[in-house]
């Protein structure tokens, strides 16, 4: 579209020039009356609210001289009316568009050759079919102006038009154009743009715009296109030189025909859908030697090597994008002769090639982008071409995600002093970050997070003042943070978090951060050491992230002024001090709260009316007391970790809302508390619940029958209280179950039977020391992804089940994995946990509990012989049968427990010879054979003798 408007401007100016050298009465009124009149009737009907049209006025009676009209300079008609409204990108362009409507008296405009009524607003009103008549003109752009409805066909009788453009975005696209046909008259058109309009149903598209004898640009982006003909016996738009089919769903393969296209300059044809391989009939891409811009990112031409090998022949390529097409082919090394190329962008393929060089020497690049995709080697010496261009003219570099990528920053990267954009994240950069990194004035991204970079960080840091976004977290980087970071007064963004940073942070590190609405900077060990107790920070914050540095031991007031927070964590942090009133009334929106790992004192307030809805909550490891609050429940949580303190009471009032409605909460921890009372029976509300967990608590009585309802429940730890009463069939039979921590209770009964139908989840199952009794029932071996199983201290009794080996992880037939119970973006991720006893101490496993493989049923009253089925399971880690009435041999079959690290049989009645296939056991680290009724040698081997 510039190409066009440019041209005819070129054309305007020079007449204009032609014409004012002929006028030898410069003074006398071009403007003919009826057409003024005409002009002030169609200013009536507008709205114009930043008086654009102020000299359109009566008083002004030359109308050739108002804005936005030009005129003949001979006859005084009105050939050009250019109201085109303001960028769309500009912060007052709402105020600056045009309104209303528009009226017919602009038919009285006979000589009208140029309208341009582009990038305002005429409230979603249809095109006016009268524009249809004015049948001079060869420029209509009706553009960006929320016109809505049917395009009228009368359009279709403007013959003389030679550039028009509708186009309006995306946002249009439900706006259905049945036909085409109107178009077909049009033969002088050299320019047609139609975005945003659901072209579905016109399925005489391609049939009229292919036939159009002067088409030079095409653009129907957006237009719900899905059908494009494959193959055609003859091309007619051979002059095209702009092909615009972005965004379209043609799910199809790329058509030959394109290639035909010899003079196309510019092809966007980014996420169409395309698929397959590229066709390389008629030379491909090679016939269009013209070509400087090629869009075809977003489709999926797979492993295509003919779209590579043609594109390598443009040599007048300027733009390249086939970024996320599938592609894994090596191609940045064949475009080394490109030295035409301004842009490539490569991204998001999977692209196996070795960093070459020799991109470094394309002088003249300005765009490269080959983030998400498998290049290896060095960046060091790809870099340093780069530097030793003549005035490089680089604005943009972007390798992140690579992974396999390494080398270091080179020295001389100050020599890039165009960079806006440099990003080499997510690789295997290492070394430190050189001086000269300070030069780069025009910088306004720097991304080298997830590398090795290791040292400090240069002062010459704060001469970026342009910079806006800063991340450089999870690397290895030392020592303290510059007071140059106070210069930064662009600085929006700021991530250092996880690193190794140390020393103090004062008033200085922030004295011009007035942008700045982001600090992610935990996991260092930084202290804060202000000067003046009432310091108010030069920023509002909506993210502050500083767990692990030292604030304490008082809480930091300073935090009261950052009203606008929606993420806070100040954890791990030396605070001891009385949480301050104010903190639960100085916010209204805050979605991630992390106070935990502290020592801070005081009870919960009743309401929590700083949350923003699906809030995530970490109070964890201080010392609150009291009650939990009934209104905490109001607050739509969707993680509530209050463990580790001191409250108490009863959870009546939390968990039995006064209004009965479902809760968010996903995630509940209340573990290592002192509360006490039974468990209410009101689940029905909580339906969201993933993970709950009341370990050593006071907890009695039986568990709720409602806990039934929880249909996400995965975890279910109420280990170490009081509880009595039966095992409830429904937590065995649940579908979501993959955690039942129940240890340290008073559960009497038998174990239940297990319901037929589908298997579970269950992953972990720990009844230790409770008072069950009876058999296992052999129901029970339908648990199929048991990989941790501990029934051990109860009054069980009977044999042992022979149907274990249907344990597929701990039969090694599958693998084990994490125990993965929550994930969510702000980095909390909640594994399972559980406390294990193993060689004869108790531990607890929180991020390997995956690898993990037990079965202990020791101190139980089990009878019989050890089960020869028993010894397939060749995933198990530990096994515990110790202190039962076990009777017989211990198996040969031994031999094939081929993980087993620790074997505890001791306390039993067995007798015989221990089996010599225990010598191939040789992960066994913990052996323990004692009070049972052995004979003969023990075998040698690598293990048993140590």
């Amino acid at each position: 579209m510039k190409s066009f408007k440019h041209l005819w401007l070129l054309i305007i100016a020079s007449s204009l020039c032609a014409s004012c050298l002929c006028d030898d009465n410069p003074g006398r009124v071009l403007c003919i009356d009826d057409e003024r009149v005409a002009l002030l009737q169609f200013k009536h009907d507008l709205i114009d609210d930043a008086n654009r049209l102020s000299s359109w006025s009566s008083s002004n009676i030359d109308c050739c001289t108002w804005d936005g009209i030009v005129c003949d300079n001979f006859t005084g008609h009105v050939q050009e009316l250019h109201l085109r409204g303001p960028d769309p990108e500009r912060d007052d362009a709402s105020t600056q568009l045009l309104r209303g409507n528009i009226n017919r008296s602009l038919l009285l405009l006979k000589q009208l050759k140029y309208l341009d009524l582009s990038c305002n607003d005429f409230g979603v009103t249809q095109i006016p079919s009268f524009i249809g008549s004015l049948r001079n003109l060869r420029y209509l752009n009706l553009s960006m102006s929320q016109f809505f409805g049917e395009v009228p066909h009368q359009l279709g009788n403007l013959s003389m038009l030679v550039v028009l453009d509708l186009g309006n975005g995306p946002w249009l696209s439900n706006v259905p154009m049945n036909s085409m046909h109107w178009l077909s008259s049009l033969r002088l058109l050299k320019f047609l743009d139609l975005s945003g309009y659901d072209l579905n149903s016109a399925t005489d598209w391609f049939q009229v715009v292919s036939n159009l004898p002067s088409l030079v640009e095409l653009h129907l982006p957006s237009s719900n296109l899905t059908q494009i003909p494959n193959q055609l016996s003859k091309v007619n738009f051979t002059s095209l030189t702009v092909l615009d089919l972005s965004y379209n769903i043609f799910d199809t393969m790329m058509p030959w025909w394109i290639f035909s296209l010899g003079k196309l300059v510019s092809l966007d044809l980014t996420r169409c859908l395309f698929h397959g391989p590229v066709p390389s009939r008629v030379g491909g891409f090679q016939n269009m030697t013209d070509l400087k811009v090629v869009h075809v990112s977003e489709n999926d031409f797979m492993n295509s090597t003919s779209v590579l090998s043609g594109l390598l022949s443009v040599t007048s390529l300027v733009s390249l994008d086939i970024s996320t097409c599938s592609i894994s082919t090596p191609i940045l090394g064949g475009l080394q002769n490109t030295t035409s190329l301004v842009s490539i962008d490569l991204s998001q393929n999977f692209i196996n090639e070795t960093l070459p060089n020799s991109v470094g020497n394309l002088c003249n690049l300005r765009h490269l982008d080959l983030r998400s995709n498998n290049f290896t080697g060095s960046v060091s010496k790809l870099l340093n071409n780069f530097c030793e261009c003549n005035s490089p003219k680089l604005d943009y570099l972007a390798f992140s995600a690579n992974s396999l990528l390494w080398g270091r920053i080179p020295d001389k990267i100050g020599q890039l002093g165009n960079l806006v954009t440099f990003d080499l994240a997510f690789n295997s950069i290492s070394g430190t970050i050189p001086n000269s990194l300070g030069k780069l004035s025009s910088l306004k991204e720097l991304m080298l997070n997830v590398n090795l970079i290791s040292g400090t960080l240069p002062d010459t840091i704060g001469n970026l003042t342009s910079l806006e976004k800063l991340e450089i977290s999870f690397n290895k980087l030392s020592g303290s943070l510059p007071k140059s970071f106070g210069k930064l007064r662009n600085l929006i963004y700021m991530s250092v978090h996880h690193n190794l940073l140390t020393g103090d942070v004062a008033e200085d590190h922030f004295a011009n951060l007035t942008a700045l609405t982001s600090i992610r900077a935990e996991a260092n060990r930084l202290t804060l050491n202000l000067g003046v107790k009432s310091w108010t920070p030069p920023f509002k914050l909506d993210v502050l992230r500083l767990g692990s540095w030292n604030l304490g031991p008082q809480f930091p007031s300073w935090i009261r002024s950052q009203g606008n927070l929606t993420e806070l964590d100040i954890s791990n942090t030396g605070i001891s001090d009385i949480m301050p009133s104010w903190f639960w009334s100085s916010y209204s929106d805050v979605i991630f709260l992390n106070i935990s790992h502290n020592s801070i004192r005081g009870t919960l307030v009743e309401e929590l009316s700083i949350l923003a809805p699906n809030a995530v909550v970490d109070l964890s490891n201080n010392r609150f007391e009291g009650p939990l609050p009934g209104k905490f429940n109001d607050a739509d949580f969707v993680l509530l970790d209050a463990s580790y303190n001191h409250l108490s009471g009863s959870l009546e009032e939390f968990l039995c809302p006064r209004f009965e409605r479902d809760r968010p909460l996903i995630f509940l921890d209340l573990a290592n508390n002192n509360l006490s009372g039974v468990i209410p029976d009101c689940w029905m509300n909580w339906q969201a619940l993933s993970v709950i967990n009341f370990e050593n608590n006071n907890f009695s009585g039986e568990i709720p029958q409602s806990a039934e309802t929880l249909s996400s429940i995965q975890s279910f730890n109420i280990r170490k209280n009081n509880l009595s009463g039966k095992l409830p069939a429904f937590l065995l039979n649940s579908k979501s179950l993959e955690i039942i921590e129940l240890a340290e209770n008073k559960l009497t009964g038998s174990i239940p039977l297990l319901i037929d139908g589908e298997e579970t989840k269950l992953k972990l199952l720990s009844l230790r020391s409770n008072m069950l009794a009876g058999e296992i029932p052999e129901e029970f071996c339908r648990l199929t992804s048991i990989q941790i199983l501990d029934l051990a201290y109860n009054n069980l009794s009977g044999t042992l089940p022979t149907c274990f080996y249907n344990f597929s992880i701990i039969s090694g037939r599958q693998p084990s994995n994490a125990f993965v119970l929550y994930d969510v973006l702000f980095q909390v991720q909640i594994l399972g946990s559980a406390l294990l006893v193993t060689k004869g101490r108790e531990f607890e496993y929180r991020s390997i509990l995956g690898l993990v493989t037990t079965l202990d049923l020791s101190s139980n009253k089990f009878s019989g012989p050890i089960p020869k089925e028993l010894m397939g399971l060749a995933g198990l880690r530990w096994l515990n049968l110790s202190g039962n009435h076990l009777t017989g041999r211990i198996p040969e079959e031994i031999g094939k427990m081929t993980s087993l690290e620790s074997l505890d049989l001791s306390l039993n009645q067995l007798e015989g010879k221990i089996p010599w296939s225990m010598s191939r056991l040789t992960t066994l680290n913990w052996l323990n054979l004692s009070s049972n009724k052995l004979t003969g040698e023990i075998p040698t081997s690598t293990q048993l003798p140590t």
